[in-house]
């Protein structure tokens, strides 16, 4: 079946493609987790070699706060909004004693934010100005994978599983699931979310428990389509909370 063949389906079968390809993209993603977990937890072959060489291979899990900031001065987040996120990395040592390295690793990342936006069919997308504009302003949601780079510091030894940590880096994302909503409504508004994402992060901290502190580097909307033309706003979150490592 060609690509211009699905055009011509019923709304049905495309529905059931698209779940069938959704589950099959997850399907592949946490055979890909096992695959690498198996690789997590104990030293590698080549720490018994010299002690002085290890690997801070990890699961994440991360819990944070985030305010969305914005170039249209009408935009107010509408109270804290909150991300989740979680992950395994592989350490990379780039000197001998492991006390610098990089780390490469690939997660997941769940969003939702409150906004000050509303939408109505005559008009389009706007601002609710006022609690009594509407009944509740537009919230959105954004489920993606990631994939964490980072250049990594800890003042750790072989033999020594506490320690402290400062961590730097960037994420890519990849938004694969997004949702509007308002009220009871769920808004057609996928098409304006963009596909990719980079976010700029630091942690350090001791031990387990670590801070967090995250900015988007690129808008998360391209455009927001209105009567009278695009509505141009630009939305990135900042965002701090805590991020556990477990070794």
């Amino acid at each position: 079946m060609s690509y211009l063949d699905t055009f011509f389906l019923p709304s049905n079968v495309l529905i059931n493609k698209f779940k069938y390809s959704f589950k099959s993209i997850l399907g592949h993603y946490l055979l890909l987790i096992i695959f690498l977990y198996s690789k997590l937890f104990g030293q590698d072959l080549e720490s018994n070699k010299n002690s002085n060489f290890f690997r801070e291979d990890q699961i994440y899990l991360g819990i944070s706060l985030a305010s969305l900031t914005s170039n249209a001065k009408d935009f107010k987040p509408n109270a804290l909004s909150r991300h989740f996120q979680w992950g395994i990395i592989r350490d990379i040592p780039l000197v001998s004693s492991s006390k610098f390295s990089t780390g490469l690793g690939l997660g997941m990342s769940f969003e939702r934010y409150n906004t000050n936006l509303s939408y109505s069919e005559e008009i389009g997308y706007t601002f609710s100005l006022t609690d009594l504009d509407f009944e509740r302003p537009l919230y959105f949601s954004i489920q993606s994978f990631e994939i964490p780079i980072t250049l990594r510091w800890r003042n750790a030894t072989f033999n020594d599983f506490a320690f402290w940590r400062i961590y730097g880096g960037v994420s890519l994302n990849w938004n694969f699931k997004n949702k509007a909503k308002q009220n009871s409504n769920i808004i057609l508004f996928s098409d304006e979310f963009k596909k990719w994402g980079a976010t700029a992060h630091l942690s350090f901290g001791y031990n387990t428990w670590n801070f967090y502190f995250a900015y988007r580097l690129n808008p998360i909307f391209s455009s927001i389509p209105r009567n009278n033309g695009d509505f141009s706003i630009q939305l990135k979150p900042i965002k701090f909370g805590l991020i556990f490592y477990i070794l």
